[in-house]
């Protein structure tokens, strides 16, 4: 997915993304502590007027990279939502409007139908999560055009509810795309290295402050890297719509699945 150190393997759940934030606390602090082993607490303090120019450029310049990655994946993240909710809308409608077409076209449309929904749902979904399309579903898709393909409507008002069907049947193989495109994520691997590296640049310059507290140091030291891997986390997870701790839920196309199914057995 774009990610450096294949990120979401190990935070693709809310419990990784805690151990991830804890570790890198722990992390830290050992840092700091290697540090204060090796310098001096009056040595440090001369370095202090310098250090805080530099935190202060450097955590300007990353928090508003921070806030832009997280504003990007979550917009991205809602729109797989509301894409997802369209997709099954226009299954829905396709479906009312198969029930005025004649049989056996209107059985052929029903089963097609249900075919795809039970690909999305149980091949495609998962098949995503692995940064992978469905040729389970690809089948289905193909299925659902060669029935309208195939089909013989000669009655003008059928003729109607033909063409309409045809555009509703457009618009889901056109959100399908939309869906499959969003689950490879949006940010780039070149921004993942920077994003990365600026945290532990960050923190690195927390260690040429010299306070006379290991302790206090220590603590506020634990409190901006706590912040900061929740923030990569929180990218991490919304970055790929479909897989990761933050996922969209496919409950939309299921609900459709129940009422289609429903159909077929009144």
């Amino acid at each position: 997915m774009g990610m450096p150190f294949s990120a979401a393997l190990f935070l693709d759940t809310p419990f990784s993304g805690w151990v991830f934030v804890l570790c890198s606390m722990i992390v830290s602090v050992l840092g700091l502590f290697l540090v204060r082993r090796r310098a001096n607490v009056a040595w440090l303090k001369t370095q202090n007027e310098v250090a805080s120019f530099f935190f202060l450029m450097v955590g300007t310049l990353y928090a508003v990279l921070i806030a832009f990655a997280i504003y990007v994946v979550w917009s991205q993240f809602q729109d797989a939502g509301t894409n997802l909710e369209h997709e099954a809308f226009e299954i829905g409608d396709l479906s009312r409007m198969s029930t005025a077409m004649p049989d056996p076209l209107r059985q052929n449309i029903h089963n097609a139908l249900l075919e795809y929904l039970h690909s999305v749902v149980e091949d495609e979904f998962p098949a995503m999560a692995e940064d992978r399309d469905s040729p389970r579903t690809w089948n289905a898709v193909q299925k659902l055009w060669n029935v309208y393909n195939t089909a013989e409507v000669s009655d003008p008002r059928m003729q109607i509810y033909y063409a309409e069907s045809l555009r509703q049947l457009n618009n889901i193989c056109d959100a399908r795309r939309v869906r499959l495109f969003s689950s490879r994520g949006t940010v780039p691997p070149t921004l993942w290295y920077l994003l990365y590296s600026g945290g532990v640049l960050l923190i690195i310059l927390t260690y040429l402050f010299g306070h006379e507290s290991f302790w206090s140091q220590a603590g506020m030291t634990a409190a901006l890297t706590g912040v900061l891997a929740f923030s990569l986390f929180l990218i991490v997870a919304y970055n790929s719509p479909y897989a990761g701790a933050a996922r969209v839920s496919p409950a939309p196309l299921q609900f459709e699945l129940k009422l289609i199914g429903a159909k077929g057995t009144t």
